[in-house]
């Protein structure tokens, strides 16, 4: 099993972010993936506009997955969600 850091820049409207973290919770689940540990960061100024938002939440998670092309998938999937702005995974 691979262990990976993903970093997740979401929308900073509590309504937006609170239904983003709960749809990457879902989605973790759909693609067998262990959620090891979870830091909410909370909402922090962007170093620069990025989808003409100044300001975005932060939230990290840790996992673990045994298949690789479910993660990749999953990350397709983020592309598309309105409510992440960016993310960023790491193999830890």
């Amino acid at each position: 099993m691979r262990k990976y850091e993903i970093l997740y820049i979401l929308d900073p409207q509590e309504e937006a972010y609170k239904r983003a973290i709960e749809d990457i919770k879902d989605r973790y689940e759909k693609i067998g993936a262990k959620l090891l540990n979870e830091n909410n960061m909370g909402k922090r100024r962007l170093a620069y506009e990025i989808k003409k938002k100044t300001d975005g939440y932060y939230y990290v998670t840790q996992i673990e997955v045994e298949d690789i092309k479910n993660l990749e998938e999953f990350e397709k999937d983020l592309k598309h969600n309105q409510d992440v702005i960016r993310h960023m995974k790491i193999r830890l």
